[in-house]
């Protein structure tokens, strides 16, 4: 990666020691000071390496996308990159990779100058703002995959009757009347097409291409002749603000794709190359998802799987949006595909405008919304609403009768209680009441129940809480209409107008027959008949005259109510990713995954390149084995991707290991009990006595050490020069970090070396252990306790020893947390 000015700037405390390990060790690491010197550039095989090259261009790119993008044995791979290695070879420019684990990190990766260029996405899709595309230079489609001897099935028309897969999530289309198989993935729809008793698959034509070339055994075929109406085209992303450089990307595209040589990238994959399919510009492409939806026969709509009282994975507990959605399919005459989602790193209205479902229910109308900093509200369809909610009165059951907020003016404000930063906070406050404030809406009820407060003032939801913690003694205010309220109604994506025709009014007959009510009675959620509010843009610059408390409910069961006027809103619109967010635990199970973030290139603790290997690598393989789940390894490949903080972003990784204590983090980051001390040892050869107080050592240039203080010192610039100094005599010792110094020095001057305690003071040793996100308790508590168990079980000693790492345990299993 390429090294921003401002990420070279090291805080004092730095100069305190000395640990040339991973990138978010580098608060002790010396080798850190070599980026205030210049960029480190890890070059392609295309790049040029004199003095004189070009500012790299830097391209995002996806590490399990193939055949679009992959990294294959430590080596980038795919059609899309090889099209960006010709184009940095027309610009002149070396090519440097930054790997994001999706398509949503390299979004964010390219609008935070992290890279240049995003390849290996759809042309158009990502963020509307702030990103410019280039021409296409390939078009990509759907195809349909059928069994090796299959001669009849060679269109949509023929798939009646027959078992089709597709992969979940996808967007591929099917004719009524077949039975669908859904898959995790692409290469599991074409590997257990035989085991499944497929008749036929839909899936990316270019990658069955591909798959199909590098596992000719596979007993399949692509149907040459089948026509999608699925179909995309491919290009290059950058910043909208990066005017000369899409010109640049313009100008080499339209020629290489001319002169063949993008062509001749796909056909070297085994896949056919399409030219990119006609657009018409300046106007988006028409949307008729009921069309699609009646030919499928199911409509798909995206739910979290631990979100009661909305939705769940549980078959006996769904949710009610869950419970409304299934009514909805009935109305619809259609089938219901729910699509489960890791509320961590997407959301439903995300997935709603990527085109992987066609309805995200629960969505509150606002139109200002955004979803992950996209703005959305020009983009999304509401359907009518479908009930009303908001912030309710919640009293003792013996304790002061409570009606309205009205009742608790003045001192008496203090006893309300309720969620700090929540919406129902900044409306009390705009109003003058002084309120309690508490983390949780289950520390509010304890509150309220114990005697703290005497009026609670809570999102709807609470009557599901309430109904799940018998042990309140505590109850929702009857009669009471909540002042501060919003509708709720069904998203759809921007033109899909005839859904939302059929949609509406398979809702009306909901309200109608009462289905809607019921849902929400049955998880003890007040039902609320859609709020019509009257526009609120006339704003008074004085005092306007009070309308709280006036409404009234028309007999068409429409609550009508003059807005409260509580000056500038908070963002209600940015979306909450989950109502109940998941443990990390939960979600970790919930995946079958670890995401270990870890160092691309500081071995002996971890590396990508030949391949993935080092000691905190292997250490992070057993404790995904512990915890019974997978592992997958997030490469970070600067100091400022290793970063704790970064961790806190909920993006990138689960965990990482390698990971001094450090008070910057403390308060969004965890740290496990230290599975082993990192320290400085003196070295000195191996025939060769002890070093006494009087002898000089060599020690690295500004690294300030405190077990040596007052002992003559030569400096030198690296690790390996002060261990090439002791073998060839030119120093009698050295004193160096034990970790990398063995393994170094066993891996070049075998059996030459020996390192040796310091017996004056142990201040030169520092705790290394695993980090996890603050929200994620229960994961980091596993962690230890995986750890206790490889240290019982002499794992951990053995890794250690592997790598010819000194180890003494610094945990005892009997004191896990």
């Amino acid at each position: 990666m390429r090294y921003h000015p401002q990420v070279a700037v090291w805080p004092e405390w730095r100069r305190l020691g000395s640990a040339p390990l991973t990138g978010w060790r580098c608060a002790f690491s010396a080798a850190a000071l070599v980026l205030l010197a210049g960029p480190a550039i890890a070059q392609s095989p295309d790049s040029k390496t004199t003095e004189d090259t070009a500012t790299p261009l830097v391209v995002c790119a996806v590490p399990d996308a193939m055949p679009r993008t992959g990294r294959v044995d430590g080596s980038p791979r795919g059609v899309d990159v090889a099209v960006a290695r010709i184009v940095a070879r027309e610009l002149g420019r070396s090519l440097e990779f930054h790997w994001c684990a999706s398509a949503s990190c390299s979004w964010k990766c390219v609008r935070e100058r992290r890279c240049d260029v995003v390849i290996g996405q759809p042309h158009g899709s990502g963020p509307a703002r702030d990103i410019a595309w280039s021409i296409p230079y390939s078009g990509s489609r759907f195809g349909l995959v059928v069994h090796r001897d299959e001669k009849r099935i060679r269109s949509s028309a023929d798939l009646h009757g027959k078992r089709v897969g597709i992969v979940a999530g996808s967007i591929a289309i099917a004719a009524p009347g077949h039975d669908t198989v859904q898959c995790k993935t692409r290469e599991e729809l074409l590997d257990q097409f035989i085991t499944n008793r497929l008749d036929a698959a839909l899936v990316d034509d270019d990658f069955a291409a591909w798959y199909l070339h590098q596992h000719p055994q596979l007993p399949v075929q692509r149907v040459k002749e089948y026509v999608p109406r699925e179909r995309w085209n491919t290009g290059f992303a950058v910043r909208a603000a990066d005017a000369a450089l899409l010109d640049q990307v313009n100008r080499a595209l339209t020629k290489i794709v001319s002169n063949g040589q993008v062509s001749k990238v796909f056909t070297d994959s085994g896949i056919v190359y399409r030219a990119p399919f006609a657009i018409p510009l300046g106007k988006p492409a028409s949307t008729n998802s009921w069309k699609r939806i009646c030919e499928l026969g199911e409509i798909a709509v995206t739910f979290d799987p631990a979100n009661l009282p909305y939705s769940s994975a549980r078959e006996d507990r769904p949710g009610f949006d869950l419970e409304l959605a299934r009514a909805l399919a009935r109305k619809l005459g259609v089938k219901l595909r729910t699509d489960w989602i890791d509320v961590q790193r997407e959301t439903a209205l995300g997935r709603l405008l990527d085109g992987k479902g066609d309805l995200a229910f629960g969505a509150a109308i606002e139109p200002q919304a955004v979803d992950d900093e996209e703005e959305v509200g020009d983009r999304v369809l509401y359907s009518r609403p479908y009930y009303g909610t908001g912030y309710l009165l919640v009293t003792r059951k013996n304790g002061p009768s409570v009606k309205s907020l009205a009742e608790m003016k003045g001192e008496r404000s203090r006893r309300i209680g309720a969620e700090a930063g929540s919406v129902a906070d900044y409306s009390l406050r705009q109003r003058g009441y002084l309120r309690s404030l508490f983390r949780t809406q289950l520390s509010v009820l304890k509150s309220l129940s114990d005697g703290g407060i005497d009026c609670a003032y809570l999102w709807a939801n609470v009557g599901w809480t309430l109904h799940t913690s018998p042990e309140f003694d505590v109850a929702i205010v009857t009669d009471y209409l909540p002042e501060d309220h919003w509708n709720v109604a069904v998203a759809m994506r921007r033109g899909d107008d005839e859904l939302k025709r059929h949609v509406d009014g398979a809702i009306q007959e909901l309200l109608d027959e009462g289905d809607v009510a019921r849902a929400l009675s049955g998880y003890h959620v007040p039902f609320f008949p859609p709020f019509e509010v009257a526009d609120g843009t006339d704003r008074f610059d004085g005092e306007r005259p009070s309308t709280e408390g006036l409404s009234k409910v028309d007999p068409d069961g429409v609550i009508r109510r003059e807005p409260t006027d509580r000056g500038p809103e908070p963002r209600m619109q940015r979306r909450q990713r989950s109502k109940q967010r998941y443990t990390g635990m939960q979600r970790i199970r919930s995946a079958g995954v670890l995401v270990v973030g870890l160092d691309q290139n500081s071995l002996p603790s971890s590396a990508a390149h030949p391949e993935p290997a080092g000691l905190d690598y292997e250490i992070a393989a057993l404790v995904a084995e512990r915890l019974g789940v997978s592992l997958r390894v997030y490469w970070a490949y600067s100091s400022h991707d290793s970063y704790p903080s970064k961790l806190a972003a909920k993006e990138l990784c689960d965990v990482m290991f390698g990971v001094m204590p450090d008070d910057r983090f403390g308060e969004r980051v965890a740290f496990s009990k230290p599975y082993y001390y990192l320290d400085y040892r003196f070295v000195v050869a191996a025939d060769a006595p002890a070093p006494t107080a009087q002898t000089p050592c060599a020690v690295e240039r500004g690294v300030a050490l405190r077990d040596i203080r007052g002992r003559p010192a030569h400096e030198y610039p690296s690790l390996d020069s002060i261990l090439a100094a002791v073998v060839e005599g030119k120093e009698q010792a050295g004193y160096v970090i034990s970790t990398r110094g063995q393994w170094l020095a066993e891996a070049r001057w075998p059996g030459k070396l020996r390192f040796l305690r310091s017996d004056l003071g142990a201040m030169d040793r520092f705790p290394i252990c695993a980090a996890t996100r603050k929200s994620d308790g229960d994961l980091n508590k596993a962690i230890d306790r995986a750890l206790d168990e490889l240290v019982l079980s002499g794992k951990l000693a053995e890794v250690f020893t592997h790598w010819h790492i000194p180890y003494d345990s610094p945990r005892s299993p009997a004191q896990s947390r």
